[in-house]
């Protein structure tokens, strides 16, 4: 049994969001063979971190960052040539508690979820590091997609993160992907360290995602559900899209369907689209699975997407019709068509939704979406590998 430090950027329970869900599972398997300790930060704008799950570690540390504080730092970093990303989760607090575990405890092993968190290990300290997406790429999508004034901002964030990251792959003993294609882009990005990166895919709680141990809300017309964090900038784009220029026309075949978007924290833009008619904004829900079992299709219109979307595992895990772009697919190897649909345009996307609400989809659609998860996506199965790379960094000693 190895002690091992684990360094998150955000608490990872409940594992109710993207990033929050992979760091949780990850945790959890290490902790059937290690002994095992946990740093982190919070924000206000995250849910009071349920401090019963840390307590059950040999030792935890919770610093707590406001969002005026993140923003600031992140601002600054833009002045004095640092990456805003890495900024921004930087804690006084958490530095110490690290530098005082390495000191006493003497960690065999430093574990990191996400870059950012390798600002925290001094040199010559072994870690893992795992990058989940590379997210540059997502800040030059930004570059790419975003108004011409704010081009030249996330370009530069993209240039100096992936600096960042290059470095760091550099000094880590592994670095960890959510996918092939996550994988493959690092290894064209940084092909110095392209030895050291391993894809270890997401996985989806079957127990927990299961149609049967759920009661589906009761709708009174034809349901189109997204799920997802609503202040997050892809997740916006795509309702957006989806109700101003696809929801239009599903309605001219099928004028009573509702489009139900489910995620907390809706922005402005967001909640203004609750004010057409058909379109319901729900904000935070206790739980979102009632909403994926009642929906006559899922659907996941994102045109900027990093890694694998949990939000199209879970839907697929409920065994319901899922419509997605195949951007949103990076890692699901599910077949157009036989596990779900696929759509890249507005009349694709649209025509696949009509496809489903007309009943002229293949009958087991959701049947074998759940199929495919259970096939491809349990955590254990997923998770096998990521002892074979700890493994490794601890006999690299």
């Amino acid at each position: 049994m190895a002690r091992i430090l684990f360094l998150v950027h955000r608490y990872p329970h409940p594992p109710n969001k993207g990033d929050k869900i992979r760091a949780f599972h990850i945790v959890e398997h290490l902790l059937k063979s290690h002994d095992v300790a946990i740093g982190f930060t919070v924000t206000p704008g995250d849910s009071e971190p349920d401090m019963a799950w840390a307590r059950s570690f040999s030792g935890a540390y919770c610093g707590r960052v406001s969002t005026h504080s993140r923003m600031m730092q992140a601002g600054l970093a833009a002045f004095t040539g640092e990456s805003m990303s890495v900024a921004a989760f930087r804690h006084t607090g958490l530095k110490r508690w690290v530098a005082r575990e390495i000191a006493e405890s003497k960690p065999d092993l430093l574990f990191l979820y996400s870059s950012a968190m390798a600002q925290y290990v001094p040199e010559g300290v072994p870690f893992v590091l795992d990058f989940v997406d590379v997210d540059s790429e997502k800040w030059r999508q930004y570059g790419d997609t975003q108004p011409v004034a704010k081009r030249w901002f996330y370009r530069m964030e993209a240039r100096r993160l992936l600096a960042f990251d290059r470095t760091q792959a550099a000094r880590a003993r592994a670095a960890l992907f959510v996918s092939d294609d996550e994988k493959r882009i690092f290894d064209r990005l940084s092909p110095e360290t392209a030895a050291k990166h391993v894809a270890i895919a997401n996985g989806v709680d079957m127990a927990f995602f299961d149609p049967r141990k759920v009661q589906a809300r009761a709708n009174d017309a034809p349901t189109i559900v997204f799920v997802g964090m609503m202040d997050y900038w892809p997740n916006i784009d795509a309702v957006s899209w989806f109700a101003n220029a696809i929801l239009p026309l599903v309605r001219l075949s099928h004028a009573r369907v509702r489009f139900q978007i489910v995620g907390a924290r809706p922005t402005a833009a967001v909640r203004a689209l609750g004010a057409a008619p058909g379109v319901e904004v729900t904000g935070a829900v206790d739980d979102v699975r009632p909403y994926v079992a009642a929906a006559d299709v899922v659907v996941a219109p994102l045109r900027i997407a990093r890694g694998i979307q949990n939000k199209v595992l879970e839907g697929m895990a409920m065994a319901r019709p899922v419509v997605t772009t195949s951007g949103a697919l990076e890692g699901i190897n599910a077949v157009d068509g036989r596990d779900l649909l696929t759509g890249n345009t507005e009349a694709e996307l649209a025509a696949a939704v009509v496809r489903v609400l007309d009943g002229r989809a293949p009958q087991d659609l959701g049947a074998a979406a759940r199929a495919f998860v259970l096939g491809h996506h349990e955590w254990s199965a997923n998770l096998g590998k990521l002892d074979e790379v700890v493994a490794h960094a601890l006999a690299a000693d």
